[in-house]
């Protein structure tokens, strides 16, 4: 049995459903019936309500507001403020066509993009790697005398930072400093983010010591990327001293600190340590979520302790927690790898049951786990099955499935495989070939390589 600090943990882990955007249903049927009422909604009327159902990720409703607007007399009818919400709004989507369409649609009707406009849209190109564009608009920007703000910079180095950009992150930050703008926390916290995420800690602390010498506050978010960064190279001595330091400077550790040390702690070994970590969170006003729940489970299961996992994974489903696919995944992976076959099956079973839909992960974990048994029969069976309910395997699942059956002299099968796999556009990984070449190295000859690649061509 779990003590009450367990119950005390996962009791308010259930999402609670509460509007944050106010009654934006109640607004637009006002705005239908404002003429009735006789008045007659201007700009910001129109740009209150998209505005509002942008924030709700309600952006066709938003569009379809904006498109509503064109048959009114009175024009424009949406100020810059209603497109930018449009824009940042598709931007977030990942629909940067439509976004630089409606940009377009903005100054064809008179309205001048703003710093806002071109924030969002640089952001937005920036996060899907479209570099030239991004740099385009930013030449347009300063040809309109629009220019960058610190907003701006901190958007560039941000996104230069996550994909290890760093010397170009560097070069943005230093012409920010010749326009006169010191760099904030959000960019020391994106400058020190990105040499975590390279393990280039030395040059993280260099960073975190130059803000400090600066004045610059750092924050929550500053000490979890480097709780995380000294995680990550197995430092965990170095980790806690920085969560001592945040808990003496009066920090409120969020969620995300908390999940950071529970997956570093198993990561090093210490996956008792991780759980009393998991189980003392709600001390610190903070509660698991769908990630903590994760990772402290496969952190169980990698660590071997298959029962502490399991007897935490039936107490989250015992308070009733919205307990998603992935934390299915992780038990399901867990349960495999500990050769409780015959327990992931029945549980794999009940997903339907749960409401939950299986998704490719789930179909090639199951898969891997078959076929470790050297079932490929039911493991084949599977493979086809999940196609006809509607999921569509992946290189992942084809891969797995051939190095499952390589080692079981299926070469037939195998071949068959290989050559579904080469149709779909997927290739074979590194694992596969060297189960592959060791397999007819072993039992066919020196010529078996060449034969067996010229039969899936």
């Amino acid at each position: 049995m779990l003590g009450s600090s367990t119950t005390a943990s996962l009791r308010f882990f259930r999402r609670q459903s509460e509007s944050q955007f106010g009654n934006v249903d109640y607004a637009i049927w006002f705005l239908d019936h404002m003429d009735y009422l006789g008045y007659q909604p201007d700009s910001h009327t129109f740009g209150a309500v998209i505005n509002g159902l942008c924030k709700m990720g309600d952006t066709p409703g938003a569009i379809a507001i904006l498109r509503r607007t064109e048959t009114r007399k009175c024009k424009p009818s949406v100020n810059a403020v209603g497109y930018n919400a449009i824009v940042d709004s598709l931007c977030k989507d990942g629909l940067l066509s439509e976004a630089l369409s409606l940009f377009s649609e903005m100054t064809t009707k008179g309205l001048q993009p703003d710093t806002i406009t071109y924030n969002c849209l640089i952001q937005g190109l920036c996060t899907f790697s479209r570099w030239q564009e991004a740099a385009s608009l930013l030449s347009e920007r300063k040809q309109k005398g629009i220019m960058p703000d610190m907003h701006t910079f901190n958007i560039l180095v941000d996104a230069l930072c996550k994909e290890g950009k760093i010397s170009s992150a560097r070069a943005i930050l230093g012409q920010m400093v010749r326009m006169g703008k010191d760099p904030d926390v959000v960019t020391y916290n994106s400058m020190i983010a990105g040499f975590c995420f390279q393990s280039q800690m030395e040059e993280a602390m260099k960073v975190f010591d130059l803000m400090v010498h600066k004045g610059c506050v750092p924050n929550v978010c500053t000490y979890t990327s480097l709780i995380h960064g000294w995680c990550k190279i197995k430092s965990i001595d170095k980790a806690i001293y920085l969560l001592d330091e945040m808990v003496n400077k009066g920090l409120n550790l969020n969620v995300v600190t908390w999940n950071t040390l529970i997956h570093g702690f198993c990561k090093v070994g210490k996956p008792l340590a991780a759980k009393e970590l998991f189980f003392t969170m709600h001390k610190f006003g903070q509660y698991p979520d769908l990630s903590s729940c994760a990772t402290i489970l496969d952190g169980l299961f990698k660590c071997h302790l298959f029962s502490d996992a399991i007897s935490l994974f039936r107490e989250m489903e015992k308070n009733n927690l919205d307990l998603n696919i992935e934390i299915y995944n992780v038990v399901l992976d867990g349960m495999c790898r500990a050769g409780k076959l015959n327990d992931a099956c029945e549980l794999f079973s009940c997903l339907p049951a749960k409401g939950l839909k299986p998704d490719v992960y789930t179909y090639t974990i199951m898969i891997q786990g078959l076929c470790r048994e050297g079932l490929l029969i039911d493991a084949e069976e599977l493979l086809m099955n999940m196609e006809e309910h509607g999921c569509l395997p992946n290189s992942c699942t084809y891969n797995v499935f051939i190095q499952g059956l390589l080692p079981r002299n299926a070469v037939l099968k195998s071949i068959k495989y290989f050559k579904i796999m080469k149709e779909k556009g997927f290739s074979a990984e590194a694992r596969t070939m060297e189960l592959l070449v060791d397999y007819l190295s072993t039992h066919k000859g020196d010529n078996a390589f060449q034969e067996f690649m010229q039969k899936i061509v």
